[in-house]
């Protein structure tokens, strides 16, 4: 029996024993219904994930990376959302399942590392309880056994004192220690599938590099698959096997890691990897910010959705949206122009001698006075 009545009957098949992908998501849809309208902040989102794997999620705020992982997980229940598509894990559709089900699933299937561990965390109650609550509910755990999980699940994070800190509070612990006590409380029924959150954000630089070895070290040991989610590029670089990059709620280029950093096509991802400030450059060099803001998805958008931001974008990118195509290698973009090719050039090329902002900001040209810019200055390449 679990806390929420009769245990569903769900068999899932040992990790080992799987054939295919571990998760599968097919054309999700996850909008709220808000007073400006119905935000369409996951639209059509597909993609597989072999078991053993990681993927990582990649764009900027607003994006749709959050409900993207949420909507995996079941996680945005009300009234005001609208949710369409197929996840599945194992071969189980998680979109089927009642909310008993899910609870069953979470934890011990798919468990989630949140953003911000101070507020993911019950800040009145002591870690130990925390820890130990979902091992005696879940996993069937008696006291002392639980307990010693507890402790071991501590050590396995880099926590010193396990015992000590399983006495504490939330708040008497370092930002640090209470994302490696969110992932001990994530590992402790042995998921199958991880989803990391942003696990590293407010974290100084070299407790970003902890947690994040942490997640993989851990993620090898179990033979886990895992979704990593972040703005940052740097740093699913050497973490991944995949990287998915999503602007507005979409798709945009997907690839895997050396593939998409090799041989990058969209120029959103072109953008976010200018962006990444380097150690090779002068102290005082400005950042590279993207110009312009990510489109309200409130309303209804025609066309290339990163086309108001984009340097190569032309008429034809702000009339036609373009589907996903194939460049080879498991590589798909989004664009009509996209980075590297023949036509790329020629747009890139052709906005410069425009003097279209976008692209003089892009290619570091000043723009002495953006108001010379005929608003139609920008023809069919």
């Amino acid at each position: 029996m679990s806390r929420w009545g009769r245990r569903p009957q769900l068999s899932f098949p040992d990790v080992g024993s799987i054939e295919g992908p571990l998760l599968e998501v097919v054309d999700l849809h996850t909008s709220f219904r808000t007073g400006r309208g119905l935000v369409r902040a996951v639209d059509g989102v597909s993609f597989n994930l072999a078991r053993g794997h990681t993927l990582g999620v990649v764009g900027e705020s607003g994006s749709g990376k959050t409900v993207l992982s949420r909507s995996i997980m079941g996680l945005v229940p009300g009234t005001n959302v609208e949710r369409s598509g197929t996840v599945r894990l194992s071969g189980h559709d998680i979109t089927a399942m009642s909310l008993d089900e899910l609870r069953e699933v979470w934890g011990m299937q798919i468990a989630l590392v949140f953003q911000d561990p101070m507020t993911a965390l019950n800040p009145v109650v002591r870690i130990g309880r925390q820890i130990t609550e979902s091992l005696r509910l879940r996993a069937g755990l008696d006291r002392k056994a639980a307990y010693e999980t507890s402790v071991a699940l501590l050590k396995s994070v880099g926590i010193p004192a396990p015992e000590q800190r399983l006495r504490n509070y939330p708040h008497e612990l370092s930002g640090g220690m209470r994302q490696r006590v969110m992932i001990a409380i994530a590992l402790a029924c042995g998921p199958k599938l991880l989803l990391a959150d942003e696990p590293t954000t407010g974290l100084d630089v070299t407790v970003q590099a902890q947690i994040l070895d942490l997640l993989a070290a851990q993620q090898r040991e179990r033979h886990m698959g895992m979704i990593l989610v972040t703005h940052d590029l740097g740093v699913v670089a050497n973490r991944t096997d995949d990287i998915v990059v999503m602007y507005a709620g979409r798709v945009v280029e997907q690839a895997p890691t050396a593939e998409l950093f090799a041989r990058t096509r969209m120029p959103y991802t072109e953008a976010l990897l200018r962006s990444i400030p380097r150690l090779a450059e002068a102290s005082h060099t400005r950042l590279r910010a993207i110009p312009g803001r990510p489109p309200d998805l409130a309303t209804e958008l025609k066309g290339c959705r990163f086309a108001p931001r984009c340097p190569y974008a032309q008429d034809h990118c702000r009339k036609e949206e373009p589907p996903l195509r194939a460049a080879g290698q498991g590589h798909l973009f989004r664009c009509w122009y996209p980075v590297g090719s023949a036509e790329g050039d020629a747009a890139l090329a052709y906005n410069v001698a425009a003097r279209v902002p976008a692209a003089l900001a892009f290619t570091g040209i000043p723009v002495r006075d953006a108001a010379l810019v005929a608003p139609n200055a920008v023809g069919s390449a």
